[in-house]
Protein backbone atom coordinates (compact mmCIF):
# COMPACT_ATOMS: atom_id res chain seq x y z
CA UNK A 1 0.00 0.00 0.00
CA UNK A 2 1.69 3.35 -0.81
CA UNK A 3 0.89 6.17 2.20
CA UNK A 4 3.29 8.94 3.24
CA UNK A 5 5.85 6.50 5.43
CA UNK A 6 6.98 5.06 2.42
CA UNK A 7 6.91 8.38 0.44
CA UNK A 8 9.21 9.44 2.75
CA UNK A 9 11.59 6.81 2.20
CA UNK A 10 11.53 7.55 -1.55
CA UNK A 11 12.59 10.98 -0.94
CA UNK A 12 15.18 8.98 1.19
CA UNK A 13 16.76 6.26 -1.28
CA UNK A 14 17.32 5.84 -4.47
CA UNK A 15 14.77 5.42 -6.57
CA UNK A 16 15.75 1.16 -7.50
CA UNK A 17 16.50 0.63 -3.60
CA UNK A 18 12.82 0.18 -2.96
CA UNK A 19 12.27 -2.13 -6.03
CA UNK A 20 11.19 -5.53 -5.58
CA UNK A 21 11.99 -8.01 -8.54
CA UNK A 22 7.97 -8.21 -8.75
CA UNK A 23 8.15 -4.23 -8.86
CA UNK A 24 11.35 -4.43 -11.96
CA UNK A 25 9.93 -6.97 -14.36
CA UNK A 26 5.84 -6.41 -14.49
CA UNK A 27 5.16 -3.92 -17.08
CA UNK A 28 0.97 -4.57 -17.71
CA UNK A 29 -1.58 -5.51 -16.01
CA UNK A 30 -1.24 -9.42 -16.75
CA UNK A 31 2.73 -9.48 -16.04
CA UNK A 32 1.97 -7.90 -12.37
CA UNK A 33 -0.96 -10.29 -11.96
CA UNK A 34 2.03 -13.63 -12.53
CA UNK A 35 4.45 -11.86 -10.58
CA UNK A 36 1.89 -11.30 -7.75
CA UNK A 37 0.59 -14.57 -8.13
CA UNK A 38 4.39 -16.45 -8.15
CA UNK A 39 5.41 -14.23 -4.84
CA UNK A 40 2.02 -15.20 -2.94
CA UNK A 41 2.65 -18.78 -3.38
CA UNK A 42 5.63 -18.93 -2.21
CA UNK A 43 4.67 -17.16 0.62
CA UNK A 44 6.69 -13.44 -0.12
CA UNK A 45 3.06 -11.81 0.70
CA UNK A 46 4.49 -8.41 0.87
CA UNK A 47 6.06 -8.87 -2.48
CA UNK A 48 2.70 -10.19 -3.49
CA UNK A 49 0.84 -7.16 -2.08
CA UNK A 50 3.51 -4.85 -4.23
CA UNK A 51 2.78 -6.71 -7.68
CA UNK A 52 -1.12 -6.59 -7.39
CA UNK A 53 -1.10 -3.12 -6.33
CA UNK A 54 0.92 -2.47 -9.79
CA UNK A 55 -1.67 -4.94 -11.38
CA UNK A 56 -4.12 -2.54 -10.15
CA UNK A 57 -2.77 0.74 -11.59
CA UNK A 58 -2.44 -0.69 -14.82
CA UNK A 59 -5.90 -1.38 -15.00
CA UNK A 60 -7.91 1.19 -13.62
CA UNK A 61 -8.01 2.53 -17.06
CA UNK A 62 -10.81 0.57 -18.47
CA UNK A 63 -9.63 -3.30 -17.89
CA UNK A 64 -12.52 -3.81 -15.46
CA UNK A 65 -12.04 -6.94 -15.11
CA UNK A 66 -7.88 -6.57 -14.59
CA UNK A 67 -9.28 -4.03 -12.18
CA UNK A 68 -11.39 -6.88 -10.30
CA UNK A 69 -8.57 -9.47 -9.81
CA UNK A 70 -6.35 -7.05 -8.88
CA UNK A 71 -8.67 -5.72 -6.18
CA UNK A 72 -9.11 -9.79 -4.96
CA UNK A 73 -5.77 -10.76 -5.44
CA UNK A 74 -5.28 -7.71 -2.78
CA UNK A 75 -7.62 -9.16 -0.53
CA UNK A 76 -6.75 -12.14 -0.09
CA UNK A 77 -2.72 -11.59 -0.43
CA UNK A 78 -3.37 -8.48 3.03
CA UNK A 79 -5.32 -11.80 4.39
CA UNK A 80 -2.47 -14.34 4.02
CA UNK A 81 -0.20 -11.10 5.94
CA UNK A 82 -2.37 -11.28 8.56
CA UNK A 83 -4.57 -7.51 8.26
CA UNK A 84 -8.17 -8.10 7.35
CA UNK A 85 -9.04 -4.52 7.78
CA UNK A 86 -6.97 -3.52 4.82
CA UNK A 87 -8.23 -6.58 2.78
CA UNK A 88 -11.92 -5.01 3.67
CA UNK A 89 -10.87 -1.99 2.68
CA UNK A 90 -9.72 -3.34 -0.71
CA UNK A 91 -13.13 -5.55 -0.80
CA UNK A 92 -14.77 -2.39 -0.53
CA UNK A 93 -13.13 -0.08 -2.99
CA UNK A 94 -14.40 -3.29 -5.23
CA UNK A 95 -18.07 -2.53 -3.97
CA UNK A 96 -17.81 1.12 -5.20
CA UNK A 97 -16.59 0.97 -8.50
CA UNK A 98 -19.67 -1.64 -9.12
CA UNK A 99 -17.66 -4.80 -9.43
CA UNK A 100 -19.84 -8.02 -8.34
CA UNK A 101 -18.12 -10.77 -9.77
CA UNK A 102 -17.75 -14.55 -8.84
CA UNK A 103 -14.77 -13.67 -7.63
CA UNK A 104 -15.36 -10.24 -5.79
CA UNK A 105 -19.02 -12.51 -4.04
CA UNK A 106 -17.02 -15.64 -2.69
CA UNK A 107 -14.41 -13.17 -0.96
CA UNK A 108 -17.15 -11.16 0.40
CA UNK A 109 -18.65 -13.94 2.34
CA UNK A 110 -14.68 -15.40 2.91
CA UNK A 111 -13.90 -11.50 4.52
CA UNK A 112 -17.08 -11.16 6.73
CA UNK A 113 -16.07 -14.68 8.51
CA UNK A 114 -12.50 -13.08 9.75
CA UNK A 115 -13.15 -9.02 10.35
CA UNK A 116 -14.92 -8.42 13.39
CA UNK A 117 -17.66 -5.54 11.97
CA UNK A 118 -19.29 -4.67 15.30
CA UNK A 119 -16.12 -4.31 17.03
CA UNK A 120 -15.19 -1.76 14.04
CA UNK A 121 -18.64 -0.07 14.57
CA UNK A 122 -18.74 -0.19 18.71
CA UNK A 123 -15.92 2.74 18.60
CA UNK A 124 -14.82 5.88 16.13
CA UNK A 125 -11.46 5.09 17.62
CA UNK A 126 -9.88 4.52 15.15
CA UNK A 127 -7.49 3.88 11.61
CA UNK A 128 -9.58 4.53 8.49
CA UNK A 129 -8.81 4.87 4.89
CA UNK A 130 -9.67 6.53 1.63
CA UNK A 131 -9.04 5.24 -2.04
CA UNK A 132 -6.99 7.67 -3.38
CA UNK A 133 -6.91 6.13 -6.80
CA UNK A 134 -3.57 4.11 -8.19
CA UNK A 135 -3.25 1.79 -5.19
CA UNK A 136 -2.65 5.06 -2.39
CA UNK A 137 -4.64 5.62 0.17
CA UNK A 138 -5.27 8.98 2.20
CA UNK A 139 -5.17 8.19 6.03
CA UNK A 140 -7.57 9.79 9.03
CA UNK A 141 -6.64 8.58 12.34
CA UNK A 142 -8.90 9.26 15.32
CA UNK A 143 -7.81 8.68 19.29
CA UNK A 144 -9.73 9.46 22.34
CA UNK A 145 -8.14 12.61 24.48
CA UNK A 146 -9.79 13.55 27.59
CA UNK A 147 -13.47 14.24 27.15
CA UNK A 148 -13.24 14.22 23.41
CA UNK A 149 -10.80 12.79 20.32
CA UNK A 150 -8.03 14.17 18.84
CA UNK A 151 -8.27 14.08 14.60
CA UNK A 152 -5.57 13.54 12.15
CA UNK A 153 -5.72 13.57 8.53
CA UNK A 154 -3.23 12.53 5.94
CA UNK A 155 -4.73 13.17 2.58
CA UNK A 156 -2.82 12.52 -0.99
CA UNK A 157 -3.75 13.36 -4.58
CA UNK A 158 -2.30 10.33 -6.33
CA UNK A 159 -1.03 11.11 -9.80
CA UNK A 160 -0.50 9.29 -13.01
CA UNK A 161 2.98 9.15 -12.23
CA UNK A 162 3.10 7.73 -8.74
CA UNK A 163 5.50 4.96 -8.88
CA UNK A 164 7.96 7.48 -10.18
CA UNK A 165 7.80 10.29 -8.36
CA UNK A 166 5.73 10.00 -5.64
CA UNK A 167 2.19 11.45 -5.08
CA UNK A 168 0.89 14.82 -6.83
CA UNK A 169 0.29 16.37 -3.30
CA UNK A 170 -0.01 15.18 0.13
CA UNK A 171 -0.91 17.27 3.30
CA UNK A 172 -1.49 17.38 6.69
CA UNK A 173 -4.68 18.34 8.93
CA UNK A 174 -4.87 17.86 12.54
CA UNK A 175 -7.84 19.15 15.13
CA UNK A 176 -10.09 17.81 17.49
CA UNK A 177 -14.12 16.31 17.77
CA UNK A 178 -16.05 16.28 20.39
CA UNK A 179 -19.41 14.31 21.42
CA UNK A 180 -21.02 10.91 21.03
CA UNK A 181 -21.59 11.48 17.17
CA UNK A 182 -22.55 10.19 14.88
CA UNK A 183 -21.90 13.61 13.99
CA UNK A 184 -18.67 15.47 14.84
CA UNK A 185 -17.24 19.15 13.76
CA UNK A 186 -13.95 19.62 13.07
CA UNK A 187 -12.12 21.92 15.75
CA UNK A 188 -8.94 23.63 16.76
CA UNK A 189 -7.54 22.89 13.24
CA UNK A 190 -6.46 26.17 12.15
CA UNK A 191 -8.99 26.76 9.56
CA UNK A 192 -10.82 29.95 8.91
CA UNK A 193 -14.27 29.75 10.59
CA UNK A 194 -15.83 29.38 6.61
CA UNK A 195 -13.75 26.68 6.36
CA UNK A 196 -15.79 23.81 7.94
CA UNK A 197 -14.76 19.94 8.10
CA UNK A 198 -17.82 17.73 8.79
CA UNK A 199 -17.34 14.18 9.78
CA UNK A 200 -20.13 11.32 9.78
CA UNK A 201 -19.72 8.16 11.91
CA UNK A 202 -21.79 5.44 10.45
CA UNK A 203 -20.72 2.48 11.91
CA UNK A 204 -17.57 0.92 10.18
CA UNK A 205 -17.25 3.68 7.58
CA UNK A 206 -16.82 7.62 8.07
CA UNK A 207 -18.16 10.28 5.55
CA UNK A 208 -16.30 13.76 5.18
CA UNK A 209 -17.57 17.28 3.92
CA UNK A 210 -15.54 20.15 3.97
CA UNK A 211 -16.10 23.65 2.79
CA UNK A 212 -13.99 24.74 -0.53
CA UNK A 213 -12.33 27.81 -0.80
CA UNK A 214 -9.05 29.82 -1.91
CA UNK A 215 -7.44 29.64 1.87
CA UNK A 216 -9.92 26.25 2.85
CA UNK A 217 -7.32 23.67 1.44
CA UNK A 218 -3.91 24.99 2.72
CA UNK A 219 -2.88 22.29 4.49
CA UNK A 220 -1.83 20.56 1.21
CA UNK A 221 -0.46 21.15 -1.98
CA UNK A 222 -2.84 21.56 -5.21
CA UNK A 223 -5.88 19.76 -5.50
CA UNK A 224 -5.80 18.19 -2.05
CA UNK A 225 -8.97 17.27 -0.15
CA UNK A 226 -10.62 15.56 3.04
CA UNK A 227 -13.75 15.00 1.49
CA UNK A 228 -15.28 11.43 0.64
CA UNK A 229 -15.64 7.95 2.08
CA UNK A 230 -13.09 6.43 4.58
CA UNK A 231 -13.02 2.75 5.01
CA UNK A 232 -12.32 1.79 8.96
CA UNK A 233 -9.63 -0.87 8.85
CA UNK A 234 -9.24 -1.14 12.87
CA UNK A 235 -10.11 0.00 16.13
CA UNK A 236 -6.45 1.41 16.95
CA UNK A 237 -5.26 4.72 15.31
CA UNK A 238 -1.98 4.49 13.77
CA UNK A 239 0.49 7.64 14.18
Amino acid sequence: MFNLRRYVLLVLLPFGALCTAAEQTCDSAAQCNQAGSSAYQAGRYAEAIEAFERQLRRSEEGDTAQQELALNNLLLANLKAGDPGMARAWLEVALDNGLQGPATRHNLGKLAAVVDYPALAATVEGHYLRYAGQGAWSSLDIQRKGNGYQVFFNPLRAGAQIEEYGPAAIGELHGSISGAGPHFSLNEAGLATECAVELLWNGADMRVLEAFGEECQAYGGAGISVAGRYYKTSSVAKF
